[in-house]
C-alpha cells in the first residue's frame, strides 16, 4: 500500500489548479531558491531538479508576459507542486527521515505527466528564442 497516493496527488494539483491566483504566482516566485534548495537536498526530489528549474523559468516568463501558451489549468498545476513542495507539514511531515519527501516527489510527478504536452511546447518556444538571440548577436 503507497502512504501517498497517486489519487490523493490528483486531488491536490485539482483543488489547486482550480484556485490559483496571481498572487500565489508570485509567491512561488518569491520562494524559488527555497524550493530550489528542497528539491537539491531530497533524495526523493533531486532528479527533478532540471524540470524544476524548467517550471520556475516557465513562470518568470509567463508572468513578464513574453510566454501564454499555456492553460492556466496547466499554470495552476505548476504552482500547486511547487508551493506544495515548499509546505514543510504538508500529507507527510519534510522533517521525517526519507518519507517526508516522497508525497512531494509523487505530486511534482504527476503534475509533470499532466503538462508534458505544455513542457514541450514551451521549451521549443526557449529554443526558437535561444536561436533568434544568438542570430542576433552574430549579426551585430
Amino acid at each position: 500500500m503507497q502512504i501517498f497516493s497517486t489519487k490523493r496527488a490528483q486531488k491536490v494539483l485539482d483543488n489547486g489548479a482550480a484556485d490559483v491566483t496571481e498572487s500565489q504566482i508570485d509567491l512561488a516566485l518569491s520562494n524559488r531558491q527555497r524550493i530550489l534548495n528542497k528539491v537539491l537536498h531530497s533524495v526523493s526530489l533531486s532528479p527533478y531538479i532540471e524540470q524544476v528549474k524548467t517550471l520556475f523559468s516557465l513562470l518568470q516568463d509567463y508572468v513578464k508576459g513574453e510566454y501564454r501558451e499555456i492553460p492556466w489549468w496547466s499554470l495552476g498545476s505548476i504552482v500547486t507542486a511547487l508551493l506544495y513542495i515548499l509546505l514543510p507539514f504538508d500529507a507527510m511531515p519534510d522533517f521525517i527521515p526519507i518519507a517526508g519527501f516522497l508525497d512531494d516527489a509523487v505530486v511534482l510527478k504527476l503534475c509533470l505527466d499532466m503538462i508534458t504536452k505544455d513542457l514541450v511546447t514551451y521549451t521549443q518556444f526557449k529554443a526558437q528564442e535561444t536561436s533568434k538571440t544568438s542570430e542576433a548577436g552574430n549579426q551585430g
